[in-house]
């Protein structure tokens, strides 16, 4: 009988260490290392593993699969009817190998209006699962014997003070990035201008000299984070490059991800993070991200967000929507509107403005349910007032599919110090004042820049790696919406009610900037859809 095999995507990093803590000569292979801390160990050794990755190992007829906890690398898989297991880091082998691998999921549909993305476990097929991120699924005989996160404990030795915890913070975040520039000729690091890129940079800078920051730039000063990023640069001593991309570009990149990005995935981020990974591919061959910060430090929603969470939600739903005309009506009061403008809490929480309950009812014109989703489960799991653990469980559970997808576009070695094992479950396990308090989100990763640089530098208003989205789908006398929600086009798919796209398009076009999102997750689901037309799954 054949032994235990193993197979793996992205990187998995300290190897070499391990290869000595197991006894294994200095030219073992990678897969041997790996194959004998599953011996060793067993289900422990996948917590401790390093990187950015995505494993399955085949055991007889046991196949376990697991994706580390940032999620980077994808993993999914199929129980087809003859209860025969693939699984694969694309979902074309596994479509091309399942009975109904290519038909479009309704319920996950129902999921994209609303959030503009599909969480794990979902994919937008019937009958493929994506692993979730930091999860172990075992598949057993045909079937799934068990799916369970796999996290090393959190360590229970606090630091003595504030001072001593952002010293082990600095210790974590130094051996972390120099971990993951071992082996870098031209290094460099996404530099937005916010705390966590700041950061980095500052840490890596001192490691090499060498590093260049890499800033993406945008038209207008509400999105342009260029002037804080050069001024943190020439603070560090860095050579500082700003990427300007045309409009071109970016239509090119929307085609690009409209036919290659897996999934239908409404991050307007999306098309510059590809075109600047694409940049990065050809001029170095490691770049650090800050990703992972906001995950592993948490954070905290806003006042309004807490209020109508804590007590709006208590009001009956006619009362809610009562109130909310009432506000509307008032100009002076409107402002308080988001207060009771909701269907459910949870809605509240969502990283984009997608359609409500009521809008994919219409859409879809069928009932709709949210309360399986991944965002809904996660949300449930905390108390009412658990503002700050339930946003930052939230934060962990939406998907970040720009990076997968672009990495997997382009092949640029990104990598992630935050993500690092001991750097996150360090960060994670801190009290959580020393990671918020009122007016100090991040209160700890502010403490230590403060340590590199002077705060005036730094310590401004940041509206994140954003996207003139506006802008872009009015350009060109709406060229997008004019060609990716031509009535025709939805006709022939019969997907969505007809008169309810038009409808959306129409209202933006005539100046409803409100409806931005939601107009964007339709021309990106339709652009998407012409480029995997015949999908089963679509109503007649």
């Amino acid at each position: 009988m054949n032994g235990p095999t193993v197979i793996w995507a992205g990187e998995i990093l300290g190897l070499g260490e391990m290869r000595r803590a197991l006894g294994l000569t200095p030219d073992a292979s990678d897969a041997a290392v790996l194959l004998e801390g599953w011996r060793r160990w067993g289900y422990e050794l996948l917590p401790r593993l390093e990187g950015t990755f995505a494993l399955a190992l085949e055991d007889g007829d046991d196949v376990i699969l697991f994706r580390d906890p940032s999620g980077l690398q994808s993993l999914y898989f199929a129980i087809q009817e003859d209860a025969t297991v693939c699984h694969a880091g694309r979902l074309e082998p596994i479509q091309a190998r399942t009975s109904r691998g290519s038909e479009l999921d309704r319920r996950s549909l129902h999921e994209y209006l609303r959030f503009l993305e599909v969480a794990p476990p979902r994919t937008v097929f019937t009958q493929i699962s994506a692993v979730e991120a930091g999860h172990a699924v075992q598949l057993s005989n045909g079937r799934m014997a068990s799916n369970r996160p796999l996290t090393c404990p959190l360590p229970s030795n606090q630091p003595p003070n504030f001072d001593a915890a952002v010293d082990h913070l600095d210790t974590h975040l130094q051996r972390s990035v120099r971990t993951r520039l071992i082996d870098a000729a031209r290094p460099a690091a996404f530099l937005s201008g916010g705390i966590d890129s700041a950061l980095l940079c500052a840490i890596a800078g001192r490691q090499r000299p060498d590093l260049r920051a890499i800033t993406v730039g945008f038209e207008g000063a509400s999105y342009d984070e260029t002037p804080v990023a050069g001024r943190i640069a020439a603070h560090l001593g860095l050579e500082h490059e700003v990427l300007r991309f045309s409009r071109e570009q970016y239509l090119a990149a929307f085609d690009r991800l409209s036919r290659y990005a897996e999934q239908p995935m409404s991050d307007p981020a999306a098309m510059a993070t590809l075109l600047a990974f694409d940049h990065c591919r050809e001029h170095y061959d490691v770049v650090l991200d800050g990703t992972g910060a906001d995950e592993a430090v948490g954070m905290m929603p806003p006042r309004h967000v807490r209020l109508a969470v804590g007590y709006a939600s208590r009001l009956p739903g006619f009362l809610r929507q009562q109130a909310n005309r009432l506000l509307r009506a008032i100009p002076a009061l409107a402002g308080m509107a988001p207060l009771v403008d909701f269907d459910h809490p949870a809605d509240t929480m969502s990283r984009w403005h997608g359609f409500t309950r009521e809008e994919v009812e219409r859409l879809c014109e069928e009932p709709v349910s949210f309360a399986q989703t991944q965002f809904f489960r996660t949300f449930n799991r905390y108390p009412r007032h658990a503002h700050f653990e339930r946003y930052s469980a939230l934060l962990n559970a939406m998907t970040c599919d720009r990076l997968n997808q672009a990495m997997l576009l382009t092949g640029a070695t990104v990598r992630f110090p935050f993500w690092d094992r001991q750097t996150d479950r360090f960060i994670r396990q801190l009290r959580t004042d020393y990671r918020y308090l009122p007016g100090q989100p991040k209160r700890i990763l502010r403490a230590l820049l403060a340590r590199y640089m002077p705060a005036a530098i730094w310590d401004l208003p940041k509206h994140g790696f954003n996207f003139p989205l506006s802008e872009f789908l009015s350009g060109d006398d709406f060229l997008l919406l004019r060609r990716h929600l031509a009535p025709e086009r939805w006709h022939a798919r019969g997907l969505l009610s007809v008169e309810q796209v038009q409808r959306y398009g129409r209202d933006f076009m005539a100046g409803d900037q409100r409806l931005a999102f939601r107009v964007w997750g339709l021309v990106v689901l339709g652009a998407w859809l012409e480029h995997h037309e015949g999908l089963p799954g679509q109503r007649a």
